[in-house]
């Protein structure tokens, strides 16, 4: 069996730390109503493209937890990643505050992309992706297929 170490925040974590640190409702938030929803980044114009969408639900109390997983080579450490961490880190806030829309923003170093969205994702989430329209099967479809077989509730939205 296969064990994978994921990293937040520049922190090396263990596999079910990571994925309760990261991604784990907090009781008060199913009590209080409010409908979170998962956008991973892909490209910037793709998550804009899933923020755009999410931000249509005025009506309702929607948070939004942006998701970087970026893959770490193997040769390099974990904790030390080749990408710098306050760019991305950056990135994804600008792109929140951008849209103006409140949650979170949460980069995560792992080496397996796929296998590290199921992992850190709460069974049943809402999963807003966008994808490029293509003949052949993109990362983000391979990636929406995926989250649906394992549970998630998954909307693809063609650019």
């Amino acid at each position: 069996m296969r064990r994978n170490t994921y990293v937040a925040g520049g922190k090396l974590l263990g596999q079910q730390t990571a994925c309760e640190e990261i991604d784990r409702p907090r009781p008060s938030d199913t009590s209080t109503g409010v409908l979170w929803m998962v956008i991973p980044y892909t490209t910037p114009e793709l998550t804009r493209a899933a923020l755009r969408h999410s931000g249509v639900c005025s009506d309702l109390d929607v948070h939004v937890r942006l998701v970087d997983i970026q893959v770490v080579p193997f040769p390099c450490p974990l904790n030390e990643p080749p990408i710098n961490k306050e760019f991305s880190q950056h990135r994804l806030r600008e792109l929140l505050k951008e849209s103006q829309l409140s949650g979170e923003a949460k980069v995560l170093y792992t080496r397996d992309w796929l296998e590290a969205f199921e992992k850190v994702l709460e069974p049943g989430s809402l999963v807003i992706l966008a994808a490029k329209k293509r003949w052949w099967p993109t990362r983000e479809e391979k990636l929406a297929r995926s989250l649906a077989k394992a549970g998630h509730q998954v909307m693809l939205l063609p650019v």
